[in-house]
């Protein structure tokens, strides 16, 4: 069965799928397998959707999409939110812009090179996904962690021993966070160095 390219486009754009899976295109059109990937590649190659990795495809072109709204999608089924540096970047509690999307899932970790950019999600076990809310960047809604939430992430998996990440530092003044906020999330942890790394910082 094939369907012209003009259908697969007009589907994506009636059912506003930006990001998409294969599986999608599929469930819409009624395709087989074989024949939705065929139909995908050869969108891909006249360049009217761009391919992000094996199953998953954009269907606007990269400067109309975020960055962060793929997070979602790169470790699906299992969820994902954007955190670490990422977030505190955005709420301006940290100076440097990272140039790699960091995000946390309670799936396998992994780092993906897509063409929207570099991509370090970290594992975080299933009971300490929370804390987290959608928030509007350019066009798209992106799940994003609080900024207590992210900075507790990422000092959480800084205490994790080969995590590969630096516990958050700043110095000559005091993080711009919700203090109560932040040591009622510590408590939720429920892990003993992250409460003494939050009571050497905050008292």
């Amino acid at each position: 069965m094939s369907v012209p390219a003009a259908n697969i486009l007009r589907v994506l754009y009636e059912n506003d799928l930006k990001i998409f899976r294969t599986a999608d295109l599929m469930t819409l059109t009624g395709l087989e397998s074989s024949a939705a990937t065929h139909a995908l590649k050869r969108l891909g190659s006249q360049r009217l959707l761009v391919k992000v990795k094996r199953g998953l495809w954009l269907s606007e072109p990269i400067r109309d999409i975020s960055a962060h709204e793929l997070v979602p999608f790169l470790t699906a089924p299992w969820p994902a939110y954007v955190s670490l540096y990422s977030a505190l970047s955005q709420y301006s509690i940290v100076e440097e812009v990272p140039h790699i999307v960091y995000g946390v899932t309670s799936g396998r970790p992994g780092k993906f090179h897509t063409p929207l950019g570099v991509f370090h999600l970290h594992h975080l076990p299933g009971r300490f996904m929370w804390g987290y809310e959608m928030k509007r960047i350019a066009r798209g809604l992106v799940p994003m962690a609080e900024p207590e939430k992210a900075f507790l992430d990422l000092a959480y998996l800084a205490l994790i021993p080969r995590s590969g990440l630096k516990a958050p530092h700043k110095r000559g003044r005091k993080w711009n966070l919700n203090t109560k906020k932040l040591k009622a999330y510590a408590k939720k942890f429920n892990f003993k160095p992250l409460k003494d790394f939050i009571m050497g910082i905050h008292g």
